[in-house]
């Protein structure tokens, strides 16, 4: 169970996207239930027909088995393909079993924070795989050395864009000293949510190092900005921070221009002199300065041009409005 409130709030947040991924889960894990067992029931009762048909006798000498497949216009399922959706299967079943937890991972202090979200997507990646397997299966395309592994792992680097759009959010608690998240870009596409949940000092604002255009990010005390994180249409990351750390949101859905997508609140007044974790003094105001420049950037006033008043320069550009430079 979750350790921090704070984890529980952004799990309550995230629902959305949790049930999205579940039921994804769930329907393909019901898919491959009713195909089994269709196959299996029919391929039984095919069976049992032929055996009773032919008696002891018959059955000492034929294969009742391959008999029952030559003779039916839709002969059972391979013993080996069975074995292989059965597989999957308990993938599936699995995933599905583990509920919230899941979805959440404790990084111990030290740990690397990006293979600590590698190996969860890779993880919960195994209904993706799953589902990548019984397609195969199904369709005589299933080679053990390449499709075996993915019932052990599914690396988010293998998942397709629809995959991508069902991509289950993942919570990390963590020490701030472990705060390194520019490895996490990497994740940040389709419908991914990532949000940390950082107990003890970090750098003042390590996830500005995010921040592209269709990316929500966002650097907060306030949980409640996890539900902001689980509405938007695309990738995003929020960072529960302790106080000291830098305040602030970019949300691609508040529209086109920085200024409408970024809000910055509180920046440390510290000069950052200490090491903070693996981040020098120097990489600390590298941050800070970067979030001030976007600020800046987000607020300036757009300065109008300055008509020409020379009549040769007025002659210049209205020639430059009359023609046609499309072809240029």
């Amino acid at each position: 169970m979750p350790s921090d409130p704070r984890t529980t709030a952004a799990l309550a947040a995230l629902k959305a996207p949790r049930e999205r991924f579940q039921s994804a889960v769930a329907a393909t894990l019901e898919e491959v239930r009713v195909y089994l067992d269709t196959h299996r029931s029919a391929a039984d009762d095919r069976l049992a027909v032929l055996a009773a048909e032919f008696g002891p006798v018959g059955a000492r000498h034929i294969d009742i088995g391959r008999m029952a497949g030559l003779l039916t216009a839709n002969p059972e399922v391979a013993p080996a393909t069975q074995a292989v959706l059965a597989r999957a299967l308990d993938v599936l079943r699995e995933i599905a079993a583990r509920g919230d937890d899941g979805f959440v991972v404790d990084l111990a202090a030290g740990e690397s924070l990006y293979g600590a979200a590698t190996d969860r997507l890779a993880e919960l990646g195994r209904a993706m795989g799953a589902a990548r397997v019984v397609d195969a299966a199904r369709n005589g395309r299933y080679r053990p050395s390449e499709h075996d592994r993915w019932l052990a792992r599914f690396p988010f680097a293998s998942w397709s864009q629809a995959e991508r759009a069902v991509a289950p959010p993942v919570v990390i608690e963590m020490d701030g000293a472990d705060l390194r998240p520019a490895g996490l870009a990497e994740f940040l596409d389709g419908a991914t949510r990532i949000v940390l949940v950082v107990t003890g000092d970090t750098s003042p604002a390590p996830l500005v190092r995010l921040v592209t255009p269709r990316t929500f990010v966002a650097q907060t005390a306030d949980a409640s900005v996890v539900a902001r994180l689980a509405a938007a249409d695309g990738p995003g990351i929020v960072a529960l921070l302790p106080d000291g750390a830098a305040r602030f949101v970019h949300d691609p859905a508040a529209g086109p221009a920085l200024a409408a997508r970024l809000v910055v609140g509180d920046l440390p007044n510290g000069d950052h002199r200490k090491r903070t974790g693996t981040f020098t003094a120097a990489q600390q105001r590298e941050e800070l300065e970067q979030l001030r420049a976007l600020r800046s950037a987000a607020t300036a006033v757009p300065v109008a041009p300055v008509a020409p008043t020379d009549p040769v320069d007025k002659l210049a550009a209205w020639l430059l409005q009359q023609a046609d430079l499309s072809g240029v």
